[in-house]
């Protein structure tokens, strides 16, 4: 073969590889655009409640990136306002079988699961992380899952856990009074709040609560003490 000839052949080769080098990156660019024009349209009918308009979208964008847990979960949740369930749930599998010993996926399907107040599945998912690997802040969310479900017994017993390791920490002090309160404990709320406040600067919020504390035991007249100091800062 000439000179010329293998000169040609090199020149093809290497036109042909610069064709599929721009073919490759259109179809990638090009499905890269799609998937986010998916998600945005599927994002905004679901945030405008239009659950069957997004469906079509969300599915589409799931199934071109299984792993974005954002959309799945808008998925999962479109299922369950259209009454599809099962659908919802199949996706949910998928996930857990994806990611099962990933704890930040974990904490990730806690929260969404929470901000939707699927309470006893973020219990589960924070229950999950808990398992593996022992996290102040996921603890706190727990606590607050628990709280939310009126499991007040077990949220005291994850906020103990907490202050043991935080006790100086006077928002989680005042919420554990909170949920003492919460529990129908209102003598242990006082006793509580009272070991919060100091000769200064007690915070009102807490002048408050021990003030509707005392009040709710009938010791009115302390009540209206703990108001007026509330009062004057």
């Amino acid at each position: 073969m000439s000179e010329s000839v293998k000169r040609k052949f090199r020149t093809i080769f290497w036109m042909m590889i610069a064709v599929l080098i721009v073919a490759c990156t259109y179809v990638v660019f090009n499905a890269t655009h799609t998937y986010y024009k998916l998600t945005l349209l599927g994002g905004r009918y679901f945030e405008q409640g239009r659950y069957s308009r997004a469906l079509p979208f969300l599915l589409s964008a799931y199934h071109q990136k299984p792993e974005d847990n954002s959309t799945a979960w808008k998925l999962i949740w479109t299922y369950e306002h259209l009454n599809r369930e099962g659908e919802g749930r199949r996706i949910l599998k998928e996930i857990n079988n994806r990611f099962p010993a990933d704890p930040k996926v974990s904490e990730s399907l806690g929260d969404l699961a929470f901000s939707e107040k699927a309470f006893s599945l973020a219990q589960g998912y924070y229950e999950r992380v808990l398992a593996r690997k022992p996290s102040m802040s996921v603890r706190k969310k727990y606590a607050n899952v628990l709280i939310a479900q009126k499991k007040y017994a077990d949220a005291l017993g994850q906020m103990d856990i907490l202050l043991d390791l935080s006790p100086d920490d006077q928002d989680l002090r005042l919420q554990h009074a909170q949920v003492i309160s919460a529990a129908g404990d209102h003598e242990r709320a006082v006793r509580e709040l009272e070991s919060l406040m100091d000769d200064g600067d007690t915070k009102k919020d807490v002048l408050t609560m021990l003030g509707d504390e005392l009040r709710s035991l009938g010791r009115d007249e302390e009540a209206i003490k703990i108001y007026q100091r509330a009062e004057n800062g």
